[in-house]
């Protein structure tokens, strides 16, 4: 029998993909998920539905990256998305920011591709990601911006200009900053921002610091700035954010 004709055969007998999808849940450090047109998720495994910080798949499904994750992540995330659906080619093996509220890894390495229906339209996506460590393959893959990447990530609550991080690549500010956006999708002082609330969640949910400590632990110089960022980013206050935790 022709290869092809006994592979769609054997398909055509199985009961939908939810055997696939328990293998794909045993997947520790891989999200695998599946986007429709509209961004809505259609599937998530359990490292996915993991990253969007819930509790079940079912409480993804229908909804998009801006019901979980901050909106200028949601937004770099959809970028991706309208990419693929709308041109047809694949992203593969890309970097960029991992989607967890609270940091533990600073990067994902994720692959997207098109979805299409038996008319061959693109009904939507299915991708791929897991986390990329900072250590000695990352360093050889990715050069002297892992070590930038990482040195934020270290130092996030000191006050770090772009110049000091253009050094360690040997190129010049401005130089640094476009590279950093073309990686990244935002500019450095916007991900280091970024770092820096999502650290303060992570405080937020963990200690019972006042909320004046955790700005400055987390390197904003004053309470106002904290709390107009920290809105902005997870469209939520600060405590309101930690009321809501608490209720989990």
């Amino acid at each position: 029998m022709d290869a092809d004709l006994l592979r769609q055969e054997f398909f055509s007998r199985l009961n939908g993909i939810q055997s696939l999808k328990e293998l794909l849940d045993q997947l520790p450090d891989v999200a695998f998920f599946i986007k429709d047109r509209k961004g809505r998720f259609i599937l998530n495994n359990r490292r996915g539905f993991e990253c969007c910080r819930v509790n079940s798949e079912m409480e993804t499904i229908g909804k998009t990256d801006f019901d979980f994750f901050p909106k200028d992540l949601a937004l770099h995330y959809q970028k991706g998305d309208l990419e693929v659906m709308n041109s047809g080619v694949p992203i593969l093996n890309a970097i960029e920011p991992a989607p967890e509220e609270s940091v533990t890894d600073q990067l994902i390495v994720f692959t997207k591709i098109p979805l299409r229906d038996k008319r061959r339209r693109i009904i939507g996506i299915a991708g791929i990601h897991r986390k990329l460590d900072a250590g000695p393959a990352t360093s050889q893959r990715y050069g002297p911006m892992a070590r930038a990447i990482r040195f934020l990530h270290d130092n996030y609550s000191e006050k770090i200009e772009t110049g000091r991080l253009a050094s360690m690549l040997g190129i010049s500010g401005s130089q640094f900053a476009r590279r950093f956006r073309k990686i990244f999708g935002v500019s450095p002082k916007h991900y280091l921002l970024r770092i820096r609330v999502n650290n303060a969640c992570t405080f937020l949910e963990q200690t019972g610091k006042p909320v004046t400590e955790i700005a400055m632990e987390v390197g904003f110089y004053d309470n106002p700035h904290f709390t107009r960022t920290f809105t902005k980013l997870m469209g939520i206050t600060p405590l309101a954010y930690r009321k809501t935790k608490q209720n989990w």
